[in-house]
């Protein structure tokens, strides 16, 4: 790692990891933080695995975001009139698929279930079925 790449992690390290990570619970996206840092995805991932456990507060620090953004869905659909319907109903879509990228709890897509059954697999069992009734049959 170079110079600046270490000075860039101590600037972080000096701002502290419960500031960056409230910001990004409030709604900051990761890009605009990083931004802010003036850092690249490299050096952020590197500062967000230098410790055991930020990965983690990362993850719940995104996951307190997804609140933000299922919120601030439901302000703009109730705060929309007449002239800007068009422009809230894109918002709350956005809003609310950040929400559930973010948060599970937000996904509200309908899950697909697949059932597969082969038709020769109920043939081969029917026969097998009969095979057995017809045996007991013949013994009786």
């Amino acid at each position: 790692m170079g110079e600046i790449a270490r000075k860039k992690l101590a600037a972080i390290e000096d701002i502290g990891e419960e500031s960056i990570f409230d910001d990004i619970a409030s709604g900051m996206t990761v890009n605009k933080m990083i931004k802010k840092l003036n850092i690249g995805w490299r050096l952020w991932y590197k500062w967000v695995d230098s410790k055991v456990g930020r990965r983690d507060r990362y993850y719940q620090a995104m996951e307190a975001a997804g609140h933000y953004y299922a919120a601030r869905a439901v302000d703009t659909a109730q705060e929309a009139d007449a002239g800007n319907v068009n422009l809230a109903r894109l918002q709350v879509d956005t809003d609310k698929w950040i929400a559930s990228k973010l948060n599970p709890q937000y996904d509200v897509r309908q899950k697909d279930v697949q059932i597969n059954i082969s038709v020769n697999d109920l043939h081969a069992q029917a026969a097998a079925l009969l095979s057995d009734v017809e045996d007991a049959e013949v013994i009786d």
